[in-house]
């Protein structure tokens, strides 16, 4: 944002970004590892943060904090976060804080045989230590591709391939600054910067990219034993 409103406003003016936190910490859910990372990033990048504090109104000059603060602004940005498609609410089957479906290690849903979910919708077992997908394209793409070899079996009467994505990568863009790559469910800094900027530049131009008109490219790309991470 800082490197947008000077490109609109000109280099000269005088502008302010501020990230307003509930929690006591920026990127609660990312955990301790890369947090140091996005902190230097934001400061450099002349971001400020706010924490433990809530947005509680908003109106045309600015918004107002559950700390009783008052911030003068005339571009307010909301993040709400990840849900799944209601169309989960037409099937009878147990769902999670998101709305995903509950699935089995064939991504059936649980309780509703002939139902099978994935991607978003879906919360999947991704290995034997008990964690879940995130709703993320490096788990949606290896769970479309499960699904969709077992929905296809299914109906053939062939066994169907458990599906499992033990390895668990963060990547996380910091616009100018570069960028932040974690390995691990506990999120080790591997990569920063640059570095970084470039894996993440290369995961969205290439690896998650949809392949071409080609039915030969296309097959291979949705082949359920091709893992993809970064």
């Amino acid at each position: 944002m800082p490197a947008r409103l000077r490109a609109a406003l000109g280099d000269t003016a005088t502008t302010s970004v501020i990230i307003v936190e509930r929690a006591d910490a920026i990127g609660p859910d990312l955990g301790p590892g890369p947090r140091p990372i996005i902190e230097r990033a934001l400061t450099e990048l002349g971001v400020q943060w706010m924490l433990n504090a809530a947005v509680t109104a908003i109106d045309a000059d600015g918004l107002t904090l559950s700390t009783g603060e008052r911030i003068a602004s005339k571009t307010v940005i909301w993040t709400a976060g990840a849900r799944a498609s209601t169309l989960t609410e037409q099937i009878p089957a147990e769902r999670d804080r998101y709305g995903r479906l509950h699935v089995d290690r064939d991504l059936r849903v649980i309780g509703v045989d002939n139902v099978y979910a994935t991607g978003d919708v879906a919360r999947a077992i991704t290995d034997d230590q008990g964690h879940h997908t995130m709703m993320s394209c490096q788990h949606a793409m290896n769970l479309g591709r499960s699904a969709g070899h077992n929905v296809a079996s299914d109906l053939l009467g062939l066994a169907t391939m458990p599906y499992s994505q033990p390895r668990y990568v963060t990547c996380l863009d910091l616009g100018p600054w570069g960028a932040v790559y974690t390995e691990g469910w506990d999120r080790q800094v591997k990569l920063m910067g640059a570095e970084a900027k470039a894996l993440k530049r290369n995961i969205n131009t290439q690896r998650i990219y949809p392949p071409r008109a080609d039915r030969a490219e296309a097959l291979a790309a949705a082949n359920p034993a091709r893992i993809v991470v970064a």
